[in-house]
């Protein structure tokens, strides 16, 4: 089982359903086509498994909470309810589980059998489902740190205090960054044209100061590996680029000034990133902290990438 606890939307598979569930019908998908794109692509699944009831058992508690439950969900709820196959195998996980579950389950069983929730009103999916980047490929800008990440510098490991010494040094001082790559994917690929996120991966060139290099100048820097977490040993985990949001909220933490694009980023990727495109998500908070890992002078105890399998094969 993926469940972990007794209830009906602690379990892996519930949980997923319902999010796909939330997001359809945020978007105003009509109740009918939404279980429809959930039954084409949850259902076979479950179909005919020994932990079908997960299935229905979601379905029909979401349908019920929304006001918007259908005869179909409700009859097959109430049929693996009162199934005791599927509620003997939560035996294996003691009596006391077992009888929370028992409980769960007689509890939906009314709520299915008198009440009559009012159809609700679906709020949209969180916005960092559907956050778009404002930058395009080829965009040069300049960063500076404002709030750092003062929690980890408080730290008794000795790289974090060089990092911490780093800090200030770096005070005033920019890092510049360059747009290498956009990526996007849709909010959810059961009805893909409802929305989508988008992102950008940043690439760091090995130069930090207070005045922004000539063009030409910058052409010829090289980009610098980021270094995207430090290993108890030592060893550095790198990766060529990060993705990270810039939000309103964010822009307590870094400063960022646009400065031109160069359109050759669209058709000729850097060296470094050709050589792995391993580009993670953060936050600006976690990229302060690897930007100046990165720069901070810290002993050499080795590197490798932190995402093996997009490195070039040779």
């Amino acid at each position: 089982m993926g469940a972990w606890t007794t209830r009906i939307f602690d379990d892996d598979g519930a949980s997923d359903i319902r999010a796909e569930y939330r997001i359809l019908l945020g978007y105003g998908v009509p109740p009918e086509e939404a279980y429809r794109l959930i039954k084409d692509n949850f259902y076979k699944d479950y179909e005919n498994s020994d932990d079908e009831d997960v299935y229905w058992l979601s379905i029909a508690l979401y349908q019920w909470q929304n006001g918007i439950l259908m005869d179909e969900v409700k009859e097959h709820a109430l049929r693996c309810i009162d199934n005791e196959e599927y509620l003997e195998r939560w035996k294996d996980s003691g009596e006391k589980v077992y009888q929370k579950r028992k409980q769960v389950l007689q509890t939906l069983r009314e709520k299915l059998l008198t009440e009559v929730n009012p159809v609700r009103k679906i709020p949209k999916c969180p916005s960092y489902y559907r956050i778009k980047t404002e930058w395009k490929v080829g965009d040069l800008l300049a960063y500076r740190i404002l709030q750092d990440f003062s929690h980890r510098a408080k730290s008794e490991y000795e790289s974090n205090r060089k990092v911490a010494e780093y800090r200030e040094k770096m005070e005033g001082k920019y890092f510049l960054l360059r747009v290498v790559e956009n990526g996007q994917r849709p909010v959810t690929d059961l009805y893909p044209e409802l929305d989508y996120t988008s992102w950008s991966c940043f690439m760091v060139y090995d130069w930090t100061g207070e005045s922004i290099p000539s063009e030409k100048e910058i052409k010829n820097l090289p980009f610098k590996k980021i270094v995207a977490h430090l290993l108890p040993n030592g060893v550095k985990k790198v990766v060529s680029a990060e993705s990270f949001d810039y939000e309103k909220r964010d822009r307590k933490y870094a400063e960022i000034i646009y400065l031109g694009n160069d359109p050759s980023f669209e058709e000729q990727k850097p060296q470094l990133y050709l050589e792995n495109r391993g580009c993670p998500s953060s936050d600006v908070r976690n990229f302060n902290a690897d930007i100046l890992m990165s720069f901070a002078d810290l002993e050499d105890k080795g590197m490798v990438w932190m995402y093996p399998k997009y490195t070039r094969k040779k």
